[in-house]
């Protein structure tokens, strides 16, 4: 929602779902600004990110931002997107910043309580804000990263994650508490789950652990490992499935 809200604050800003660069069609962006918005996945960027700069060109000489949320620690994450933007599109940030925010990867952990999440919301919404205003005047921002000498361990763990990232849909389930709504199906960004005969979901290792599936599940059928059963669920308040289907449109 951060992107919603940075857009909101521009002149003609539009929103470009980096859904459309994964699945492998050509864009060239030619805008005088342009900011990329993403969580942080494993110290790092999500896949998805690193597939949609390979299909991205940028012409002119724009202002390039890049703002990443995070629940703790972005680790690594601003600086391995530098280093994938210059390698597939010749270009460098000319700002990045990091927005804490709640997070949601239920395998390490369940959602923090409504009050916590209030309040960090809150927070968030302010920076966004401010955030949106620097973009507009084009600041300057030093890359919100951990230095080259101790970026190494965050950049190889998440090198791991990002290799074996589409398989890791073996650890997903559905309970017997399923009801076969196919809501998992139509969140899932990449289209990676069906539903079988039985109208029980099915995964196709494509995955991008973003955990839709699973928190979006109405009865909280799905798990991601055995123990993320019984953890709180959390999504942002304004991510609604209209909006998710919408991206993949």
């Amino acid at each position: 929602m951060a992107a919603e809200t940075i857009a909101g604050k521009l002149e003609k800003a539009r929103i470009l779902p980096l859904v459309l660069l994964a699945r492998g069609e050509k864009i060239t962006l030619t805008d005088d600004i342009i900011v990329f918005v993403f969580p942080v996945y494993a110290a790092g960027i999500p896949a998805i990110v690193e597939r949609s700069l390979a299909n991205l060109k940028i012409n002119g000489n724009p202002y390039i931002a890049v703002v990443a949320t995070c629940d703790s620690s972005a680790g690594a994450a601003l600086g391995i997107f530098d280093k994938c933007l210059h390698r597939f599109c010749g270009r460098s940030l000319d700002a990045g910043w990091v927005v804490y925010m709640p997070g949601n990867y239920t395998p390490l952990y369940g959602a923090e309580s409504p009050e916590k999440t209030c309040r960090k919301l809150s927070v968030a919404e302010s920076r966004i804000n401010g955030l949106a205003a620097a973009v507009g005047c084009r600041q300057k921002h030093r890359i919100e990263t951990i230095p080259a000498p101790f970026s190494w361990l965050p950049e190889i763990s998440w090198r791991i994650f990002a290799v074996n990232v589409r398989r890791a849909d073996n650890h997903f389930r559905a309970s017997a508490a399923c009801i076969g709504c196919g809501l998992c199906a139509k969140v899932c960004p990449v289209d990676n789950i069906t539903l079988n005969s039985k109208n029980r979901p099915q995964w196709h290792h494509q995955c991008e652990q973003c955990m839709a599936c699973l928190q979006f599940c109405p009865v909280e059928a799905i798990q991601c490992f055995w123990w993320t059963r019984g953890r709180r669920r959390y999504h942002h308040p304004q991510l609604t499935v209209d909006k998710l289907v919408a991206q993949k449109a």
